[in-house]
């Protein structure tokens, strides 16, 4: 009973996210094909976009934190406890990277303010740290929970994630113009492997 009740659940969450990773998409690759449409960066608080995109961004991010809980103990590939393990300390990792960029770019730039081009810190190693960091998280999360739910939910956040990135660029050069152009020329979008290894 208790079994089954836990797979209504696990199942209702998988069905409430598979929604609304679909509709956050679709409205994201609208975006990027007619740019006119612009669901992110939102144009204001007050703005449709707004009420829109965050609501079902924010759904999403939970959405697919709750699908790798109530999936738990997961097994869908089969992965080795020590892969998951070590898969949950990345996430870990990546969740400290994320916040650490985050403090330094800003809350108010963090969420599509204009407050200033940041380029120092972590930002010299990649224009996105705080995305790539949460691609990763993302990653690491499917990993850990080992179940096709959270396979399907965190790579449509993923995904949502990268879209954000490329989306983000025109409204930065529009913005920031030369200055944002020159950075982008000298730091990756996502890592700077180059950079590390050397």
């Amino acid at each position: 009973m208790a079994g089954d009740l836990t797979g209504s659940i696990a199942g209702s969450i998988f069905i409430i996210g598979l929604v609304v990773a679909s509709v956050l998409l679709v409205l994201l690759v609208a975006t990027l094909v007619r740019p006119s449409l612009r669901i992110w960066p939102t144009p204001g608080e007050k703005s449709w976009q707004s009420y829109v995109f965050w609501p079902l961004f924010r759904g999403l991010n939970v959405l697919a934190f709750l699908a790798a809980v109530a999936s738990w103990p997961g097994g869908a590939l089969g992965l080795p406890i020590w892969l998951r393990v070590l898969a949950a300390l990345v996430l870990a990792v990546s969740v400290a990277i994320f916040v650490y960029a985050f403090r330094v770019l800003g809350r108010d730039n963090s969420y599509g303010a204009s407050d200033g081009l940041v380029t120092g810190g972590i930002y010299q190693w990649s224009r996105n740290p705080q995305n790539a960091m949460l691609i990763v998280v993302y990653g690491a999360l499917a990993l850990t929970a080992d179940s096709g739910p959270a396979y399907v939910l965190c790579g449509a956040m993923m995904l949502v994630y990268a879209l954000m990135v490329l989306l983000e660029e025109p409204w930065l050069a529009a913005r920031y113009g030369d200055d944002y152009r020159a950075y982008c020329r000298s730091v990756p979008r996502f890592f700077n492997v180059r950079r590390v290894l050397g």
